[in-house]
């Protein structure tokens, strides 16, 4: 599973942190003498609640991403989860604790806004890409409006990305 490979990744990165006597990707990149220079790594994980529909995944990536949670932002990973349907199945409250930043579309209601965002509001988002957000040392839900994506920008996005290696 790529997730499995993205903690061994993470550790590895962890080994050039102390290596350079640095504590997070930021100050190693811009260490003049650094030993190893880190991309930066977005893993988005679309589709995930069809994926958690599975046990035996389901389980695996709450204790992978309880692992990733804690340190892979330091290293320079950043995870993405999509789900169309943020319910508790989909998102565990053990998961839920794990993630940091969430932002939300419109749901259909207090219960999946409560899931999904943490606390009421985003069922009264106003759709169109209207978004809630509930970002890591903020005290507030930021609202924003996201561009919208048609399908030929998206399709010459994914080109791309099928182009670039995966580890």
């Amino acid at each position: 599973m790529k997730l499995e490979e993205l903690v061994g990744e993470m550790n590895r990165r962890y080994t050039v942190l102390k290596a350079n006597k640095v504590a997070n990707i930021f100050d190693l990149n811009n260490k003049p003498d650094a030993t190893e220079y880190l991309p930066f790594l977005w893993v988005i994980h679309d589709e995930f609640a069809e994926w958690m529909l599975t046990e035996s995944y389901a389980k695996s990536v709450s204790d992978i991403v309880s692992r990733l949670g804690v340190k892979a932002r330091a290293a320079g990973i950043s995870l993405v989860f999509a789900a169309q349907r943020p319910s508790a199945d989909v998102m565990p409250m053990q998961l839920r604790a794990n993630l940091g930043n969430r932002l939300v579309l419109r749901v259909d209601g207090e219960g999946t806004s409560e899931i999904a965002l943490g606390e009421k509001g985003a069922e009264r988002l106003l759709g169109k890409g209207h978004m809630a957000a509930k970002l890591e040392g903020e005290s507030e839900i930021i609202q924003a409006q996201v561009p919208f994506v048609n399908d030929l920008f998206l399709a010459s996005v994914v080109k791309m990305m099928i182009k670039e290696e995966s580890f």
